[in-house]
């Protein structure tokens, strides 16, 4: 299987993210009221989606609109320079290592090539530690900082939120010691 990353305005394309995010929020979140489809966030960001030929089989939102500057100052972040990841969602069929690796690499290529420095995540805790891991196995800095319980917001409300951030520096050139 040969995945393609992209970030697109194809309608069929983002149809098909709409209608995957809206699945899997409803099921694995339970969220029985989720509405996937584009809203005004979306307008406004850069959606990335995987795909397996033309089928949409993963995406995230990638947004330089954050509602969390109280938090940016805190951590010492850059508006300018930082972004958002939200809506994750993957095919739960697709779902492997091997494709989380490259759908987070892209995403932090894809990031990176937007500017970005930081990108800011909400997400559980056990999602935040499994985001630390396929990051750290690429080398990017990926820290869970704290329990945000108040951007649990409409129908999140009830849902643990963490907030994390990725560190989207260069990676240093692997040097070897003659």
């Amino acid at each position: 299987m040969s995945l393609e990353f992209k970030i697109t305005r194809d309608p069929q394309l983002l149809d098909q993210y709409y209608r995957l995010r809206e699945q899997c929020y409803r099921s694995e979140l339970g969220l029985s009221g989720f509405d996937g489809s584009e809203d005004d966030q979306d307008k406004h960001a850069k959606i990335m989606v995987a795909l397996d030929g033309d089928r949409c089989i993963g995406g995230v939102r990638i947004s330089s609109h954050i509602t969390l500057t109280s938090q940016l100052e805190q951590l010492g972040l850059d508006k300018e320079r930082c972004c958002m990841w939200e809506r994750f969602a993957i095919n739960p069929v697709m779902r492997t290592l091997g494709v989380f690796r490259e759908f987070n690499d892209y995403l932090v290529a894809a990031s990176r090539d937007c500017g970005y420095e930081n990108a800011m995540v909400l997400s559980s805790l056990t999602n935040a530690r499994f985001y630390r891991r396929c990051h750290s196995a690429l080398g990017v800095k990926f820290q869970i900082h704290r329990q945000v319980p108040h951007c649990a917001q409409g129908i999140f409300s009830g849902l643990e939120h963490y907030l994390s951030v990725a560190h989207l520096q260069p990676r240093s050139a692997l040097r070897i010691a003659v």
